[in-house]
Order: C-alpha cells, then structure tokens, then sequence
C-alpha cells in the first residue's frame, strides 16, 4: 500500500485553490463562518468535519501560497466541484492524523489498544475540530474579572487601556448588526416582497430577469450587491470606528488583532498553530478590514493579555494563581449564589475544612437535604500528539491533575458526610456542626476552566474510582456551568428539583456516552425531561444530536438568555 504524504496532499490542496484571488478567497470563507446556516445548498460543506476549523485553515493554507491568482471566488456548480475535492483531500488528511502513527508498545494503564486508540482520536478531534462554545459576553467577562487589576501594566505594554480593548471588541459586534441588517434591507420592502411572491415555482431566468428589471434600480443595485458580496457586513475602515474611539486606539487595536493578506506566512499543516486564533482580522487592501472570525476576537484578546502580563516566571505564577485559585473559585460560586438565590435553607462553605482533614476545600453547598461537594480545577489541557502512546500519556497527565484530582478531593468530602452524623466545618476562622443525618444526598461536582470534551462528558472512559461501585462525579466547564444554571432558572417551574434530578440521571449515563459538549446532554434533559430519564436508565450506548446546543441558542437571540458584560 503506498504511504500517505500529508506534505503532498496539503499542497495538492493549495494548487487548487490557489487559482482564486487572495482576496475573494477570505471574503468568501468568512462569510461562510459567519453564515454557514444559510449556506446550506454549498455541497462541499457537508463534507466538513468542522465548518469553522476547515474554513480557517483553507485560509491560511491560501494566504501561504505566493500565487495570485486569476478567479474571483464566486460560487458555482464548478466552484462547488473543486472545493468538493478540496475536502476530499482534508477527510484523508484528518484520517491521517488519527492513524498514521500507531505503535504497538502496550501501557499498563489501559491494555486494550481499541480503548487507548478510541481516546486518541476522541481528544485528537476535540482539539483540532471544535471551536470554544459559548457566548461572546462570557468570553468578555473573563478578560474584564482576571485583568482589571493589571491596567496600568495593559496601558504601559501596549499603548491602550483595557476599557478601550473592550469596548472596541463589542463594538464591532454592533457595527456588523448594523451593516448586516442594511445590507438585507431591500428583502423586508413592500416591493421585493410583491416581486418575490410573484415567482411561483421554478422559472427561467429570462422571466426571471424580465421581472427584475422592473424594480426599482435601488432595489436591483441592493440585490446585486448583497448577492454578489455577502461578506460586505463584516468589512470594516478604520474611519468606521474612528467616529466612537481616539484614532490612536483604533490603529494599536488594527496591529494587535488583523494580519496583513500579502504578508508571507508558512502553514502548510491542518495541526499547524493558525495565526488566526491570534489575530482573527485581515487586512485585505490598504483601507478595508475583514472579520474573518468575529466570535474569536475576546478569546484572542484574552490570550493576548496573557503573554503581556507573564514575561516573567514570577508574573506568570502570579497570575496562573489568580486565573484558579481566585477567579475560577469566585466565579463558580458566585453560579451556584445566584441559583440558588431564593433558597431558604441555602448553606454556602467556600476554602473550607471538613472534621481533621488538613487539606482546603473548595466549595460545600447544602440546600433542601442536598449537599453539593464542589471542587475547581484550572489546570493545562495540551495540543494531543500524532503518536499514539505519546498522546496518551499527555491526556491522562491532564486528565489526573484536573479532573482526577478533583474527583479525589470531593469523595474525601463525600464520604466524611455520608459515613459520619454530623461533621466539623472551618470556614473563616470559624467552626461549624454539620448534622449530616438530614443529609438525603451528596452530589460531587469537578468545574474545570479548561474544556477536556469527549473524557468529560463520559467520565468512564478515563476516571479512576475509589470503588467501582461508587457513583461518578459531575464534571463541566465553568462557562457551560452558568449556562445551564441560568437556563434552568429560566425554564423550569422548580430549578432545584429539576437540577438535582438531573444529576440523579446524568450520572447513569458515563461509560456509555458519546458526547463532545455537556451543553448537548443539558439541552437533552431540558427538551425532554421524561425521555432524558428513560434513556439515562437504558443500557444502549448514547450519542446526543449536536444541533441540541441550539437550545440555549434560541434563547440567548431570543434575548431570554442573558449575560451582563461586568463593570470595572
């Protein structure tokens, strides 16, 4: 069998598309990040493993060629036959990845190769395949709650304050709503309405060009433009935010977060490190600015701060510190605060001690007999190697030093409640008789700032327990955490029975799921509280539908699903 070369077939890719313009080329595969719900009729795109992973390294492969190019990219019958091959190749290249390198050395941990080799390429394609998931304001928040007390140093090392950084970050998001809703304006008159009801059925297009020519050449140039150019809303000048922001601000911001379109680059590579993480703008000509992944540019401006304010070994514990032990512990708290807003019985212990166990604790919640041992982990989660037994290493590393770990901490706590009448709180210099008797359940729970995927929604898969009969933890990310905690406030008549019943039923489901987002296996619960618990009791392995997720997205355009963009 011939060996496969990724080098050959990642430039087989370049060759064919490297015949259109640089320019058309972005402007097309952002638009088609930004709207590829509306692009449905794109062939090509149901081949995608990742619409936004593909689009993003399509780009970059195409900006690293030094061809010109002669075809504007436009989409067609051809245009779609090409790209059609395009993501024949990226299926292959993606295979490659998971299964070129397959050593047969044998790990103690895990013995069967089907179990280690099922794990690789799980971690693999939540690295490599997923976008973060959540909302712009959540991302906000984190950069305004870890680096507002950082300003001065922020002002001193890049020459623009927080604030503005801030504020132009939303700002952009206005200035495309604005943009987008004109560009679609002619489509809402009382004339493209008559003229679009009048087309019945399929009709040739000289019908179609007749009745055309009859509207009115504003409506027609609307029309053509929008056709023509759907990128054009996410187009930007500096003078567009020069009206808002000082014009020294714009420009720093301009540097920090766009990449110039005739720069040379080298990314030949799907696992190559995409200098669009970094900088998710392109500047296409000498005046106009692309949103090539608008959604990124908090996450970017988070990673930003982060490589400012750690130049040193010191500034970087410093604030690795406060990323967990104060922001992460805070946050989650302040969650599980607010949910629980109008208990009445609501107990809250934050870096406690339980009887004479000399280790802190994170969180302990007690409210209506049910105790929630809470435990917050910020810890790395790495790129995953190709070679298989590397890789796995790597992940379980991880794995145990976040979600292990916390696991370990919350069934210490477990067990004090369960096996004891009553235990012995610290908490600020003060002691407390729990009496653990009234206590009808004991629900752990392992937030984590970082997103493990796959190993995280099905525990069982690399989770170590003390016994195997002992229940798994719950373990979730802090972001999907708050969205799952204000949703059920919202669409549930009693949210603390409906939690609690969730998590009765979530933990049957490990060991047998698979799932690359607990907000799929939320969204399951809160659609069908009935059939999640039917499922959850069967014994058939489980694979949520990934469109769940649009659960919490209809609410959050819905403006049902808030998320205050904090003050500082």
């Amino acid at each position: 069998m011939e060996k496969f070369n990724i080098t050959q077939n990642s430039l087989e890719i370049q060759n064919i598309i490297s015949r259109y313009t640089k320019g058309s080329f972005v402007c097309f595969f952002a638009d088609y990040i930004r709207h590829n719900p509306e692009r449905d009729h794109f062939n090509f795109s149901h081949k995608m493993k990742s619409k936004l992973k593909d689009s993003l390294y399509l780009i970059m492969l195409r900006l690293s060629s030094p061809a010109e190019g002669e075809e504007y990219l436009r989409f067609s019958e051809e245009v779609d036959k090409k790209l059609n091959r395009v993501m024949d190749i990226l299926l292959q290249i993606n295979h490659f990845y998971l299964n070129e390198y397959n050593s047969t050395e044998d790990l103690q941990e895990i013995k069967d190769e089907r179990q280690k080799k099922l794990i690789h390429e799980m971690v693999f394609k939540d690295y490599f395949l997923n976008g973060i998931l959540n909302y712009r304001e959540q991302e906000l928040n984190k950069v305004i709650r870890l680096y507002h007390p950082y300003q001065d140093k922020i002002r001193e090392r890049l020459g623009i304050d927080l604030k503005s950084l801030i504020e132009i970050c939303q700002y952009s998001e206005e200035d495309y709503i604005k943009k987008s809703i004109k560009s679609k304006s002619f489509a809402f008159t009382k004339e493209f309405f008559k003229f679009r009801s009048g087309l019945k059925g399929t009709i040739p297009p000289t019908e179609f060009f007749k009745e055309f020519s009859n509207l009115s050449e504003k409506i027609q140039d609307d029309f053509v433009n929008f056709y023509e150019q759907p990128h054009n809303c996410l187009l930007f000048t500096k003078e567009d935010y020069y009206e808002r922001f000082e014009k020294k601000d714009v420009d720093i911001f301009c540097k920090l977060f766009s990449l110039d379109i005739n720069e040379n680059y080298n990314v030949i590579y799907y696992s190559q490190l995409n200098p669009l993480e970094a900088k998710p703008i392109i500047r296409i000509n000498s005046t106009e600015y692309l949103h090539v992944y608008q959604k990124q540019l908090p996450t970017a401006l988070l990673n930003l701060l982060y490589v400012t304010l750690t130049t040193t070994q010191k500034e970087k514990e410093q604030l690795n510190l406060r990323k967990g032990k104060v922001i992460l512990e805070n946050e989650t708290r302040e969650i599980f605060e607010k949910f629980f807003k109008n208990s009445k019985t609501l107990q809250v212990f934050s870096n406690y001690y339980i009887d004479n166990n000399p280790e802190e604790k994170d969180l302990l919640i007690i409210n209506e007999k049910y105790a929630f041992v809470i435990e917050c982990k910020s810890s790395r989660n790495r790129e995953p190697r190709r070679d298989r037994n590397q890789a796995f290493k790597r992940i379980k590393s991880d794995f145990n030093d976040c979600i292990q770990k916390g696991y370990e901490q919350c069934y210490q706590v477990e067990q004090l409640i369960l096996k004891g009448q009553r235990v012995s709180i610290k908490c600020k210099n003060s002691w407390q008789e729990i009496e653990t008797s009234t206590i009808k359940d004991v629900f752990n729970i392992v937030v984590t700032s970082e997103r493990f995927a796959s190993i995280q929604t099905d525990l069982g898969l690399l989770l170590k327990r003390t016994n195997d009969s002992d229940l798994y933890p719950w373990s979730i990310n802090h972001d999907d955490l708050e969205v799952f905690l204000k949703t059920i406030s919202l669409v549930c008549n009693n949210p603390y029975r409906s939690f609690t019943e969730f998590l009765e039923y979530r933990e049957l489901l490990n060991e047998r799921l698979i799932a690359r987002d607990e907000l799929d296996v939320c969204a399951m619960y809160l659609e069908n509280p009935f059939k999640f618990k039917k499922i959850c009791e069967g014994k058939e392995y489980v694979i949520p539908d990934p469109t769940f997720q649009n659960y919490f997205d209809k609410l959050y355009f819905a403006k049902k699903l808030k998320f205050k963009i904090e003050d500082f």
